[in-house]
């Protein structure tokens, strides 16, 4: 299929009608757009810029907890406690190392689901008649589904467990 054809008016498998709309511009009866369409498909990264942030807190804990078993093995005469610092120092930064690893392939994940979205959604319609959306080119779903259906097959295409709200 060219490209004039996918972003202007094609017949509609469910009513044959050209009336449908792509995704991203559809609109309810009301004139407000459709946000149930291509809103929620892949969950905005919160926070996943102050990997920076969890690093300084992290080695400010380790620093204090460090601190905290030579001052009361000095201050307890218990020589001990100052190898017990410094094991919850090496924890605390192995710790604040798995968290911003964790983070930051987390926001990979989101970045990466975010094309696959919009690449999936690029060539989907509205049809505003029978209130679904369809492909084209028949690919990936060759016939009409609702608007839930569709939020599902790309949120599952997307690797995101697809959401129970309305």
């Amino acid at each position: 299929m060219r490209n004039e054809e996918a972003n202007g008016p094609v017949a509609c498998p469910g009513c044959r009608t050209r009336g449908n709309v792509p995704v991203a511009e559809a609109r309810t009866d009301r004139g407000e757009r459709r946000e149930d369409l291509a809103a929620n498909i892949t969950p905005a990264s919160k926070g996943s810029d102050n990997g920076c942030m969890h690093v300084v807190e992290g080695l400010m804990l380790a620093l204090v907890a460090g601190l905290a078993g030579k001052y009361f093995a000095d201050e307890r005469d218990l020589p001990w406690l100052t190898a017990v610092g410094v094991v919850v120092a090496v924890l605390i930064v192995v710790a604040t190392i798995a968290i911003v690893r964790s983070e930051a392939r987390d926001a990979r994940r989101a970045r990466d689901g975010v094309a696959r979205a919009t690449a999936l959604t690029a060539e989907a319609r509205f049809c505003c008649i029978c209130q679904g959306v369809f492909y084209p080119s028949g690919h990936p779903s060759p016939g009409i589904v609702t608007p839930e259906q569709f939020r599902r097959h790309v949120q599952t295409a997307v690797g995101h467990a697809p959401s129970d709200r309305p």
